[in-house]
């Protein structure tokens, strides 16, 4: 028999390789999808042939697509696949099997306009991977001032736009990788005297792939049937017959249209790069998350969101956003007006220096419009200062989790930049049994 020889080369590590790559794909992929599904629409929401375009104000129970909990808020909502807890119920409801003990979190938000929203979660372990959530969300559009046509500048009334949701929700971890979850609500929203009530289901899923560190996190939200506001105001008097002196004159009252609710489908993923569920740099003291979410609302076009969370020793959190696809592009036309030396009737002159004589330089305005230019803007840009809100798709946050003698104390902050709308804080605490 031939001895054969036998070479021994070195074998590369190629895990570290294809995660790093694959982490690079995911990051730069969806993405790129999102920005595929760009949308050619104007400030009054033109529709183009042949263009996806956004249904915004088809759909009711609007508050229940606000980021709920100041950890989600700081990520720039890429919390599908992190959310934990009972602030989970506002994103996943499969999150809330986390839970160890009994919870409480609470939240407020100061939107713009004066705008308002609170949230109130509290989940308990049933045992046998069981949870059970409990969960409410508010929204109050602050004062309004009531007006009618024999009033325009206001009655002296005041009256409020307000949304309540109250949830129970159920969560079981099928296996030490696999979580769902279900919750069921009752909404109801009101405008002044009037109130349109219905209720909905969410549904959510927490799968550990088991490599990488990656953490597959999807839910369909505000999954029901619509509703009509109705409410005394909508009483209106009805002659019978106007060609009858004696018919009488009955209320009725109309019927508003049906709305359907804003069905949302979000899709995250969670990956651990360092401590966590990583398996390249394993440490219980700290941990580096990144996460990719994408959120398709029936009234709006697909929409993103990058988020980074890094904890140190699970008592100390500090969070990072940016948001993808929360506005569009809108087209705009530059005219001018032609000028000319020569007068015609009714024709002003340009008055440069505000001298009011014209001089030799000042022209004639013949008042035809022509156009010399057009451009694109973003829809959160100011005509006369583009990006000056450079940042607004950013977000920004910090946590502390500290156990106190027993008791889990939880404090969550972000702030988010909303552009043109301003700066908006969210605030967030929890207590832990």
């Amino acid at each position: 028999m031939n001895n054969a020889n036998v070479v021994y080369a070195p074998v590369r590590n190629t895990k570290m390789n294809y995660s790093i790559k694959l982490l690079l794909t995911l990051m730069v992929l969806i993405p790129s999808l999102i920005q595929a599904q760009d949308s050619r629409q104007d400030s009054l929401n033109t529709v183009y042939p042949g263009d996806d375009f956004s249904k915004v104000a088809t759909s009711i129970g609007q508050f229940l697509k606000l980021e709920y909990g100041a950890a989600g808020a700081s990520l720039g909502g890429a919390y599908t696949a992190l959310a934990h807890g009972p602030q989970a119920m506002a994103w996943n409801p499969a999150g809330i099997t986390t839970t160890l003990g009994p919870e409480l979190y609470m939240s407020n938000n100061e939107l713009y306009a004066g705008i308002t929203n609170s949230y109130l979660g509290f989940t308990i372990p049933l045992g046998g991977g069981n949870t059970l959530g409990l969960v409410a969300q508010y929204m109050n559009s602050g004062d309004m001032e009531v007006t009618t046509l024999d009033y325009p500048d206001g009655t002296g009334e005041q009256f409020q736009a307000t949304g309540l949701a109250l949830g129970l929700a159920f969560a079981r971890r099928l296996t030490d990788r696999l979580s769902v979850g279900l919750s069921a609500k009752m909404i109801r929203e009101t405008i002044y005297r009037e109130s349109a009530s219905t209720f909905a289901f969410d549904v959510g899923s927490n799968f550990d792939l088991g490599i990488y560190g990656l953490v597959l996190g999807m839910s369909i939200q505000n999954f029901g049937v619509g509703s009509r506001f109705d409410g005394p105001d909508l009483n209106q008097p009805l002659d019978v017959n106007d060609d009858l002196q004696t018919s009488p004159v009955v209320t009725t009252r109309l019927l508003t249209e049906e709305w359907p609710l804003p069905l949302v489908f979000r899709a995250g993923l969670r990956m651990d790069v360092l401590g966590g569920k990583s398996p390249w740099f394993p440490t219980p003291i700290h941990r580096l998350s990144f996460l990719v979410d994408a959120n398709d609302p029936f009234d709006a076009v697909l929409r993103g969101a990058l988020g980074v969370e890094y904890s140190y020793d699970d008592m100390l959190f500090l969070r990072a956003g940016y948001k993808m696809k929360y506005e569009w592009p809108v087209e705009y036309e530059e005219y001018e007006y032609v000028l000319n030396g020569e007068y015609d009737l009714g024709e002003p002159y340009i008055d440069w220096n505000d001298n009011g004589v014209r001089d030799t330089n000042e022209d004639f305005e013949d008042g035809l419009p022509v156009k010399t230019a057009d451009f694109t803007s973003s829809s959160w840009d100011s005509y006369y200062g583009s990006d000056k809100y450079s940042l607004r798709r950013f977000s920004i946050g910090a946590g502390l989790n500290y156990n106190l003698y027993g008791t889990k104390l939880l404090f969550d902050y972000s702030y988010s930049n909303y552009g043109i709308l301003g700066m908006v804080q969210q605030v967030s605490v929890g207590f832990g049994f």
